[in-house]
């Protein structure tokens, strides 16, 4: 059969493509090897809890806790405590928007 193909503007793909040069740089420098998605990803690793994934969807609902606890399917309550727990365990301020910003590339670049 015939393959199609498809073609992308520049101006359309441009936030995607400046990810994956970032996250090429990165994963040649091993500059992501410590800071606060790795600590948490570590330590959901080793007491099976869900700290990292608590944080993607707090980040992806910008801080809508109802929405995020709904994405994950727990109460908004246990979401909440979730959250403290993450900036206890990952040394993140969640009311920075600098440590937030951080946190989303890092998710971003090193999927899982």
């Amino acid at each position: 059969g015939r393959v199609e193909r498809h073609a992308a503007r520049q101006s359309d793909v441009w936030a995607a493509s400046l990810l994956l040069d970032v996250a090429d740089r990165v994963a040649a420098e091993d500059d992501l090897s410590t800071g606060p998605v790795t600590r948490l990803r570590a330590y959901d690793a080793e007491h099976g809890t869900a700290l990292t994934q608590t944080l993607a969807a707090w980040l992806d609902t910008f801080g809508d806790v109802i929405a995020a606890a709904a994405a994950v399917h727990v109460h908004p309550n246990t979401f909440r405590y979730r959250l403290r727990r993450l900036a206890e365990v990952g040394g993140i301020d969640l009311t920075d928007p600098e440590a937030r910003f951080e946190a989303m590339l890092h998710l971003r670049l090193t999927p899982g």
